[in-house]
């Protein structure tokens, strides 16, 4: 580490590093809050809701509307579909292709949750004007990236 730099720039440096605790202590908080009294992930409950906003997603779709891995998403479907929250389905437009859908066990567990950390998240996100969204995402990435800790895809 370069002493002068981090002398230079430590009010700057400490300010990034207290918001990226704060967004790590606010998801985990969130989520180990809703696995105690629901007993389901803040992950499990975002996927849900997508669920029910649009209902018979492929795991590719889920995984583009919750910004997620699609491995991700299948572990988390599949944990859903053992709780009786989900259903698998083949569509009816392409035999091919499997849809998730809420159970009516899902949509009734819905009505007690409230809203997510991550959906708190993307909404501010979204009142942003696009050029920050964009500066924001191009400075989140050049930072994971240099500081080692991109995920392998």
């Amino acid at each position: 580490m370069d002493n002068d730099l981090f002398s230079k720039y430590r009010s700057e440096v400490s300010e990034v590093m207290d918001c990226i605790r704060q967004i790590f202590k606010a998801l985990r908080v969130s989520s180990s809050q809703f696995e105690k009294e629901l007993g389901l992930s803040a992950a499990q409950i975002f996927v849900l809701k997508k669920l029910k906003e649009e209902p018979g997603l492929s795991i590719n779709d889920l995984a583009d509307r919750t910004t997620t891995h699609q491995s991700s998403v299948s572990v988390v479907v599949k944990k859903l579909e053992e709780q009786g929250l989900v259903l698998r389905a083949t569509s009816q437009e392409d035999s091919r292709r499997v849809v998730v859908s809420l159970s009516i066990a899902g949509d009734q567990k819905l009505n007690e949750i409230p809203r997510t950390v991550q959906e708190q998240m993307t909404d501010s996100l979204l009142q942003m004007p696009p050029e920050k969204i964009q500066a924001l995402s191009n400075l989140m990435k050049e930072f994971v990236q240099s500081a080692g800790i991109a995920e392998k895809v």
